[in-house]
C-alpha cells in the first residue's frame, strides 16, 4: 500500500491522479468490501470483477513503465507498439501469477481460504472444483490485461493518446536538482 508513495519520493515518479484513485478504489474493494464486509461470498462474481480490474490495472502499469523507458533519452532505440503491448500483457499476467502464489502461500501457512478450495461452511472441494477459482482468476487477469494491451497498442500505433491518463512520468527537474545536490 505504501509503494506509490515510496516511488514518488525515491525516484521522483509522477503517478497520475487517475492511477492513484483507481489503486485506492481497488484496495478498498478488495480488502474492506471483499474481506471485512464479506463481499467475496455475498456478492456474485466479486472476485472475478476484481481480478479483471486487477489485470487491466497491471496491464496499464506495465504499459506505462515500458512507454516511460521507451521515451528515455538514455535508450538509443524505440520499441514497436506491438512489443510494448506484449510487454504490458506479460507484465500483468506475471504479477497475476505471483498473486496466486501469494494466495496459495497464505492458504498453506495461515490456513486461509483465499483460493476458495473450500466452501464458506469449511467443506473441502474435490478435484477440479478445488482449482476452478485459481484458474478463473488467471483467465480474467489475462482478459483484463489483453483488453488494456490492445487499447494501448492501438493508441500507440495510430497516435490516439488514449493512454495518457495512466502514464507515469519521472519529474526531470526534481531528479536533476536531487542529482546536483548529491554531487556536491
Amino acid at each position: 500500500m505504501l509503494l506509490p508513495s515510496f516511488l514518488i519520493h525515491r525516484i521522483n515518479l509522477k503517478i497520475p491522479s487517475f492511477m492513484l484513485i483507481m489503486y485506492a478504489v481497488f484496495l478498498y474493494c478488495a480488502i474492506y468490501l471483499g474481506e471485512v464486509r464479506n463481499f467475496y461470498y455475498n456478492v456474485p462474481h466479486w472476485d472475478t470483477i476484481l481480478h479483471t480490474f486487477s489485470g487491466a490495472g497491471l496491464g496499464a502499469l506495465g504499459f506505462s513503465i515500458v512507454t516511460l523507458l521507451n521515451k528515455s533519452e538514455n535508450i538509443t532505440f524505440t520499441l514497436s507498439p506491438g512489443f510494448v503491448a506484449l510487454f504490458a500483457f506479460c507484465f500483468a499476467v506475471s504479477l497475476g501469477v505471483i498473486w496466486e502464489f501469494y494466495e496459495f502461500g497464505m492458504d498453506c501457512f495461515l490456513n486461509t481460504n483465499m483460493q476458495k478450495y473450500a466452501l464458506e461452511t469449511g467443506e473441502l472441494l474435490i478435484g477440479q472444483e478445488s482449482t476452478k477459482d485459481t484458474m478463473k482468476d488467471l483467465i480474467v487477469d489475462s482478459a483484463g490485461a489483453f483488453i488494456i494491451s490492445t487499447i494501448g497498442y492501438i493508441s500507440l500505433k495510430y497516435d490516439k493518446g488514449w493512454t495518457e491518463r495512466f502514464k507515469v512520468k519521472i519529474e526531470e527537474e526534481k531528479a536533476e536538482n536531487e542529482s546536483r545536490r548529491k554531487n556536491k
